[in-house]
């Protein structure tokens, strides 16, 4: 399939990145270090934070934090993950469905997040991205659902296996690693894909 067929088959996971970049682009114009981040800054921006979210009731934050990444490579990395899931995953959940996952598990994510540390700002995608993960996951797993041939499947599996043991690798010996969202992001994905499996099916039957 040529790339910009799976391109125009995406037009969320684009927006999505298209989002995240002006948002990155914004901080960095406004004082926040390229590379670094800036707590401050991300705060002023909307980070998510446990006194302002909850006791102050910026409900938001928990959106808007999605959206900022302390430093390029947070965002980067952050990027690339979602690229790769969206460019596989968004053409098979369509992307009212997938734009869905995506929002409610990040949300899910960065709430427990800050439920779990109070005295932190928390910011970036991964969240959701886990979600997004967890969804695909739960449909390779669903064999019932046959939306991928055996060997696609199977290969799929295995870049998600890896994908998750990246990551259990880089949280191992990096700090600053939020466990706690890509956990409950990557649950709540696995439990929104079972969830998505009955409508999918009758779609398919349609089909």
């Amino acid at each position: 399939m040529k790339i910009t067929v799976r391109l125009k088959a995406m037009p969320v996971t684009l927006v999505l990145i298209g989002m995240n970049v002006l948002a990155f682009g914004y901080t960095v114009l406004t004082g926040m270090d390229m590379w670094w981040g800036n707590a401050i800054q991300l705060l002023h921006a909307g980070a998510n934070y446990w006194p302002l979210t909850i006791e102050h009731q910026q409900y938001w934050r928990l959106l808007s934090s999605m959206f900022l990444h302390a430093g390029f490579w947070h965002l980067f990395t952050n990027m690339l993950g979602l690229f790769i899931g969206g460019i596989f995953l968004e053409p098979v959940l369509r992307s009212c469905k997938y734009g869905i996952a995506y929002i409610v598990t990040g949300l899910i994510s960065d709430y427990i997040s800050i439920c779990y540390h109070q005295h932190a700002i928390g910011v970036g995608a991964s969240g959701a991205i886990f979600g997004i993960y967890g969804v695909f996951l739960a449909l390779l797993t669903t064999t019932r659902l046959r939306l991928f041939p055996g060997e696609v499947r199977n290969a799929f599996l295995a870049y998600v296996g890896l994908f998750i043991a990246l990551n259990v690798i880089t949280a191992a010996f990096t700090k600053g690693v939020d466990n706690v969202a890509h956990l409950v992001g990557f649950l709540s994905g696995v439990l929104i894909g079972y969830i998505y499996f009955f409508s999918l099916k009758k779609q398919l039957k349609k089909e």
